[in-house]
């Protein structure tokens, strides 16, 4: 055959022919509506491989067989597509107003919660509040969600710790939270350790005629030693008196102080090394595991360590409490979705309870070993946090030097954020939810094994946490960047120390969070330090 001749052109050369002709009448439609396409380049490198008689006779054939109107009407309908996937793709990438109609997924949402959480400014101390609210599928009550007081009208409630040094600035927290609560009802109080600037307020907090109604009071399982150990930290400095005595009871008696509030149930979460000493978890007689009451929003315990039913969870400690362990809180969770409160609690190590116990012995003139079986009298723990006070504080200097021991870390967050979206107040929106907070008061993450520990607690968490309180309040004895790995986005410190000595939050540690491109906020005693983070999140079906 002879490319030269129409009739004799080979197949191969004619498809090139036609494949050329459509390019150059596609280009040239392209460019009359604006759109720039490859076509042009392919058409011009394809043009020289053909015979020009070739090329025009498929050209004439094309336009023979597809008209020029024909063609216009599928170039505007391939532009129309084409600009509805742009205007498609910038709707889901943009953060818009948290009141624009495709904020979030209306029509395909089955379940919506709304969740506020509040640091609020009460100078050195922890008081942080929680809230959340079923919005059902009403606009306008997510709406007004996002710009409302969420603590009158919450289906459920929580505080993480309630105390400040000096206690008047958690006293004021205290009331303004109660005098917006016209229920009364709190329905969980995780307390995270027994320092004084941690409790202090909660007598005003769950006060018979002037607080709130609590339902249920975590805490970490400390035994008698723990106990005291805890106590000769806050000792080594001196307090209010008011907040000293409430302070005392607790370490004397901690299931008897917090019972005398009236809970439905107190809850002491074990750490997960039980075999570093105390109690014997399994020893206890097992019990029905934690779960909500018949008011508000409902919620039930999770055992995540996928033990089998004749090991149970839940264990019965000789004062009455539920002890729990590798547990989870689930809050109204469906189907549908949910929130996650999950604490973590980390034990004294062996050796530094060994040298705390000597070093009391030592300070009492005590018989070398006598103090663990002295400490089980309750009269004795009376006297050693009254008359003996100093002696204990000057015990855990020797042993602990600043080092702040155990503290129950707690994670709040959506269940299934993977699968869920967020909307905050401010309009920034998140195609998943990342919006997990985390509280860990005066833990110490300087400690290579606690730092990894936790890690592994948190492992399915950690990814979804934005907001990370730093450990006892931004101090450089308790954390150490290069240790953790966490990638939040606001990085708090509840500070504002009273005694020269102390640097909270310490400088190094907040250029650390600045370096890594993170924001850091200081909650101190002013009002206006107050952090305040509301969202909607949702579950799409």
């Amino acid at each position: 055959m002879n490319n030269n001749s129409i009739d004799g052109t080979d197949d191969k050369s004619w498809v090139l022919a036609c494949q050329c002709a459509d390019l150059y009448i596609h280009s040239d439609i392209a460019r009359t509506y604006g759109l720039k396409s490859m076509s042009e380049f392919f058409y011009e490198s394809m043009k020289g491989q053909l015979p020009a008689e070739l090329f025009n006779r498929a050209l004439e054939f094309r336009r023979q067989t597809l008209s020029v109107e024909e063609i216009h009407h599928a170039c505007r309908q391939f532009l129309s597509e084409q600009q509805q996937q742009v205007a498609n793709l910038a709707a889901s990438t943009a953060r818009l107003p948290s009141m624009h109609p495709r904020a979030w997924k209306r029509d395909e949402a089955k379940h919506i919660l709304g969740h506020h959480r509040y640091q609020l400014p009460v100078g050195q101390g922890g008081f942080n509040v929680g809230t959340l609210r079923d919005l059902g599928l009403d606009e306008k009550m997510w709406r007004q969600s996002l710009v409302s007081d969420a603590v009158p009208l919450a289906d459920f409630m929580y505080v993480y710790d309630c105390g400040s040094d000096p206690i008047a600035g958690v006293v004021q927290s205290v009331r303004s939270i109660v005098a917006r609560r016209p229920s009364r009802k709190l329905d969980m109080l995780f307390v995270s350790h027994f320092d004084r600037d941690h409790i202090c307020g909660i007598p005003h907090l769950l006060h018979e005629k002037k607080g709130l109604r609590v339902d249920t009071i975590v805490m970490p399982y400390l035994d008698d030693i723990e106990r005291i150990i805890a106590f000769g930290r806050s000792a080594a400095t001196s307090g209010e008196r008011v907040a000293e005595r409430f302070h005392e009871d607790v370490i004397v008696d901690p299931i008897g102080s917090m019972a005398s509030f009236g809970p439905r149930q107190i809850v002491m979460v074990m750490p997960d090394d039980e075999d570093e000493g105390g109690l014997s978890y399994f020893e206890l007689p097992p019990v029905e595991p934690p779960h909500s009451g018949t008011d508000g929003l409902p919620w039930k315990s999770a055992d995540k360590t996928g033990r089998s039913s004749t090991r149970s969870m839940s264990r019965r400690s000789p004062d009455g409490a539920t002890v729990v362990q590798h547990i989870e809180f689930e809050v109204g969770k469906g189907t549908e979705g949910g929130w996650v409160l999950k604490p973590h609690v980390k034990r004294t190590s062996r050796r530094d309870r060994d040298a705390f116990c000597a070093a009391v012995e030592v300070a009492l003139s005590w018989p070398r070993g006598s103090f663990e079986q002295k400490v089980k009298d309750k009269k004795e723990r009376r006297l050693l946090v009254t008359k003996h006070r100093s002696a204990v504080a000057r015990a855990y200097t020797w042993t602990f030097g600043d080092k702040n021991e155990t503290s129950l870390v707690l994670y709040s967050g959506p269940a299934e954020p993977q699968k869920a979206g967020a909307v905050f107040k401010n309009g920034q929106m998140f195609a998943k939810a990342r919006v997990g907070w985390m509280g860990t008061e005066d833990v110490d993450f300087k400690d290579r094994l606690t730092v990894q520990r936790f890690q592994n607690h948190y492992r399915d968490e950690v990814d979804w946490v934005t907001t990370f309180m730093l450990p006892h309040h931004g101090s450089a004895h308790n954390f150490d960047p290069s240790l953790f790995v966490i990638d939040a986005e606001l990085w708090v410190a509840a500070a504002k120390p009273i005694h020269k000595k102390w640097k909270h939050p310490a400088p190094e540690i907040v250029r650390a969070v600045k370096a890594n491109g993170a924001r850091f906020r200081k909650v101190c005693s002013a009002p206006k330090s107050l952090l305040e983070e509301r969202m909607v999140v949702f579950w799409p079906g």
